[in-house]
């Protein structure tokens, strides 16, 4: 499988009555198609799938898998979870419904123990079919588990479903350099953190990114420049764009700013979030439209 490119990691999003808006899901399955996206990322941390019910997942997977196939987009699910039992459950029915890929990040841990981390992906790895692969979520803002390369390289060794690292441990770039020295040539690197080190991570290896950046046509933009040498027009149009990628990645409201953007662009129908994520206020959204006036 080429999941080289750019992967938009999909926000959940809720109407007035906190339901889940299945049409504007889909017109965001669109949108990723028509910014050129190789594929979706469903389910992520900015997903807000740890505040889903089942229920809830389950109908997302089933809608979005069918939205998915319908569009040609490489479809990856979220399966993270805080033991091995519900990790596997995830995986099995991500994979049931046919994403090709399963994302993973580590469960939070007090005290990181490779051994017992090594089996947490393991219990993925043997809970898939051989159609599904996993990425490798490396994620310790969240998770609080820092992984070396070594590991992360390990884990590809080991475990043949692995096919892909998604790296969200700043600064990315020098995580990149190093893991490229170690990896076997199938193993992808990707980015994350909003696209905030995408050109810089290309320049050291990576095969693409998965974020949610709303403007990710830009960013698949920037990555076809790229693939076609035209490094320097790929770097002025990321510069250009950087204050955006930085704004929307302002800590405890980025997925506040995302949502609000997408909303303005008329590819969703609400800005909502469930509580407690935190919301913008009335002072953020007048800097969102001071930044935006550059952009639309």
């Amino acid at each position: 499988m080429n999941n080289n490119g750019v992967h938009f990691m999909m926000p959940t999003v809720f109407n007035d009555s906190g339901k889940i808006d299945l049409e504007s899901m889909i017109n965001i399955t669109k949108f990723a198609k028509d910014s050129g996206c190789i594929g979706i990322v469903l389910l992520g941390v900015m997903g807000e799938a740890h505040r889903l019910s089942e229920e809830e997942r389950n109908l997302l997977i089933k809608e979005i898998s069918n939205s998915s196939k319908k569009l040609s987009l490489i479809l990856t699910i979220g399966v993270s979870a805080e033991s091995g039992y519900l990790v596997s459950k995830y995986s099995e029915t991500a994979s049931n419904a046919g994403a090709e890929q399963v994302m993973v990040a580590p469960p939070i841990m007090k005290k990181p123990n490779e051994k017992v981390l090594h089996r947490y992906y393991e219990e993925v790895n043997n809970s898939i079919d051989d159609n599904t692969k996993i990425v490798i979520q490396d994620l310790p803002d969240q998770s609080g588990v820092y992984m070396s390369p070594e590991f992360m390289v390990n884990l590809d060794k080991s475990l043949e479903k692995v096919n892909s690292i998604k790296l969200e441990d700043p600064p990315t770039p020098s995580k990149i350099s190093k893991i490229v020295k170690i990896k076997s040539k199938d193993l992808k690197i990707f980015g994350g953190l909003g696209g905030l080190f995408f050109l810089e991570e290309l320049l050291r290896g990576a095969s693409g990114t998965m974020t949610g950046f709303a403007f990710t046509e830009i960013l698949v933009q920037i990555y076809n420049l790229y693939n076609s040498k035209k490094i320097d027009e790929a770097k002025k149009i990321f510069y250009e764009w950087l204050p955006l990628i930085r704004y929307e990645n302002t800590a405890g409201i980025s997925l506040s700013i995302r949502k609000e953007i997408l909303k303005r662009r008329n590819i969703t129908k609400f800005s909502n979030l469930r509580y407690p994520t935190p919301a913008m206020d009335e002072d953020d959204k007048k800097e969102l439209d001071f930044i935006l006036n550059d952009y639309i």
